[in-house]
């Protein structure tokens, strides 16, 4: 019989050793792409995504809300991009730069997001080499709750009834009276009348919103509104913009503000707090007065708070009015209408504007240039109905006179029977003058209905005088 020897163990390991060391060696030449050997680890693999949705169906308009990632092993992407329904509606190098500041999403995909029924969003990424990966994940837009009940939704105040929940999720977060460019033009608007809050400031930025955003028609239920900010940016907006932009400035000088949605005029506008059982007539005389409101009333709202006082909003619509207290005619015998108020402020934290010292104004009255020749003269003079505008008390003026030549002239503020005297070439009274000056300010005050004169003369006899006269009114209310 043949015997046979058993290796030692030890001996075994170390052949294996060796051979591994030679296949291993074997391996490290140089090896080409597409020659069939296997690619070194790590490169050359494709993108790596993924995407989850938080909810999977939602009432119209539903917006999707998911996490995602995407990136490449070999630090080798080319681009990451998202896609509803096979539209990409947000694209980057990486998926930090899918969204850049400023991003809005395009039209198509708000019209997905609003239409009943199944969708798809996808999350697609590809390398420098051309290799890609994506993945994709449904969701269903439902119909949303009918608007069956009429009358006045207090979205706020029930923030889980429909179809108020789908309404406080696309506007209450949009209002921002912190933001810098908010605050800008806020403090822009009412630079005319610094100070404490007043009805003045409302005025002021009601006219600043509408002179300075452009309107921009977009149906009311096809997209939530703009940051303010953007539609500062842009300068223009709709509805539903412009009254989440004069909100935000109301707020951003201390006072309340909401919106007013109204779906059957397809129509959103603002609406400013006034106060608690105030005298209305105070206000809407003030609008009559600073507006040309052809005879049309001045429109607000009233509703009772928890201490049974009633408090009053009044309307600042401008897109679909051209005065305070106006808006459609139509959106104010609505079946339903929506009340949206900041959720990021209580809904009993209200702050009315002072109504004291409402001003009309300031106005340029007079802002002229004229040529007196030698020993001649030039009157100026307002009417009664210029100088108290219906309701106010009493007005203040700013006037200025200035000779543009070298030589002085004589001035003076006088009332008719002073003029009748002037013109007669008489002596007269006068409240305010001055005689061979080349300058001269005054700041009066004017309540009764009286003509008032500023009277320029030259008594040069050989030279004429070019002279500048300004004058600026106020008006208030008391």
């Amino acid at each position: 019989m043949q015997e046979r020897r058993l290796r030692p163990p030890h001996l075994l390991l170390c052949i294996c050793l060796s051979l591994l060391l030679v296949f291993s060696m074997a391996g490290c030449g140089d090896t080409k792409p597409g020659t069939g050997d296997a690619p070194p680890a790590n490169e050359n693999q494709p993108p790596a995504v993924d995407i989850e949705l938080n909810v999977t169906q939602g009432a119209t308009p539903f917006q999707p809300k998911y996490s995602f990632w995407c990136n490449d092993p070999d630090n080798n992407l080319e681009y990451c991009e998202l896609r509803i329904d096979g539209q990409a509606y947000a694209r980057g190098a990486d998926q930090k730069s899918l969204f850049p500041e400023g991003y809005e999403r395009p039209s198509f995909y708000w019209d997905a997001i609003s239409a009943v029924g199944n969708h798809t969003i996808e999350i697609f990424a590809m390398d420098k080499n051309g290799l890609n990966a994506s993945k994709a994940v449904k969701f269903t837009v439902l119909a949303g709750a009918p608007l069956t009940k009429s009358g006045w939704y207090v979205c706020n105040s029930k923030p889980d009834n429909e179809p108020c929940t789908t309404m406080l999720e696309s506007y209450c977060g949009r209002f921002d009276e912190t933001d810098l460019a908010v605050r800008q033009a806020a403090a822009q608007a009412i630079s005319k009348h610094p100070g404490a809050f007043s009805v003045n400031q409302l005025l002021d930025i009601y006219d600043w919103v509408h002179s300075n955003v452009f309107y921009h028609n977009v149906p009311l239920d096809m997209y939530p509104p703009y940051y303010p900010n953007q539609t500062l940016a842009t300068k223009s907006g709709d509805c539903k913009n412009q009254a989440v932009l004069i909100a935000s400035m109301v707020q951003a000088i201390g006072g309340s503000a909401r919106v007013l949605l109204v779906p059957d005029c397809h129509h959103a506008f603002a609406e400013v707090y006034m106060g608690t059982d105030i005298n209305t007539s105070v206000i809407s005389s003030a609008i009559g007065s600073h507006y040309d409101t052809n005879g049309k009333g001045v429109t607000y709202h009233r509703s009772r708070n928890a201490n049974n006082q009633t408090d009053y909003w009044f309307i600042f619509d401008t897109a679909g009015g051209s005065f305070p207290g106006e808006t459609i005619p139509g959106c104010l015998n609505a079946s339903q209408t929506f009340e949206i108020r900041d959720c990021s402020r209580p809904l009993d934290a209200l702050r009315a504007a002072e109504t004291q010292g409402t001003a009309y104004g300031p106005y340029v009255k007079i802002d002229e240039t004229k040529v007196l020749d030698p020993e001649w003269g030039w009157n100026y003079w307002l009417e009664p109905s210029s100088i108290s505008p219906s309701g106010y008390k009493w007005c203040h003026f700013n006037l200025s006179v200035q000779s543009l030549s070298p030589t002085p002239f004589d001035w003076y503020l006088t009332d008719e029977a002073g003029y009748q005297n002037s013109q007669a070439h008489k002596s007269f009274s006068y409240f305010e003058g001055g005689e061979q000056v080349m300058k001269a300010e005054h700041e009066f005050d004017w309540d009764t209905p009286q003509k008032f004169y500023v009277i320029l003369k030259n008594r040069n006899s050989q030279n004429s005088i070019t002279t500048k006269t300004t004058l600026v009114e106020t008006c208030y209310k008391g």
